[in-house]
């Protein structure tokens, strides 16, 4: 039984997690782009930097996890604060404001393009980085990986599949409102999730 609410719990988190990765990916592009009329060119060179940004962020915030050291363990505090964090820095990118000038379009689309890639990494990096400490057997832990991946596998289908008809629907046409609108929901999911592996998932003691 508690290899299955684990199982499960860990899944759930993965599913708010990806959900919110994926609205990201998916449709960050065409909404800056399309929606609001921002530069393509800037656009396709700030996702190239945010590349490069990561490859930089990513190896430090694995040294801030293995040194860190909580009541609630070392990969939670994280989990919790990157969701909440993250969560604030996709609902900017989501309402970037349309009554200013280019250049200051282009320094708010910046500055909250890479704190949301540091966001990310910041609940995304202990989130995977817990599964060893959930289980100290080999063979549990490949039963538990299936678990995220196909819950992940499922927000990306999810949003994918449905996302431009949610903000349709959530938009009554005005496709800016609908971005906004679903960029909420996905934030409401993505927190749920995460409190759901926060308060379910245990690690081994």
């Amino acid at each position: 039984m508690r290899n299955a609410k684990l199982k499960i719990s860990y899944g759930l988190g993965a599913y708010g997690k990806d959900a919110g990765c994926a609205i990201v990916y998916i449709f960050l592009m065409y909404y800056l782009t399309d929606v609001i009329g921002v530069n393509v060119a800037f656009v396709g060179i700030l996702f190239v930097v945010a590349r490069l940004w990561d490859a930089i962020v990513d190896p430090l915030m694995g040294i801030l996890v293995d040194n860190t050291s909580s009541r609630w363990g070392k990969f939670k505090p994280w989990i919790i604060a990157g969701t909440i964090l993250n969560i604030l820095v996709v609902l900017a990118l989501f309402n970037t404001p349309t009554n200013v000038s280019e250049i200051w379009q282009f320094v708010y689309i910046t500055i909250f393009y890479l704190l949301w890639c540091m966001t990310y990494t910041m609940m995304d990096v202990p989130f995977w980085s817990m599964l060893p400490a959930l289980s100290s057997d080999k063979q549990e832990r490949e039963e538990i990986v299936p678990f995220p991946r196909i819950f992940a596998s499922l927000a990306w289908l999810s949003l994918g599949s449905f996302g431009l008809y949610a903000v349709s629907h959530f938009g009554g046409g005005n496709e800016e409102l609908g971005f906004s609108r679903l960029a909420l929901v996905v934030s409401v999911f993505f927190m749920l999730s995460s409190l759901i592996t926060v308060f379910f998932v245990k690690e081994k003691q």
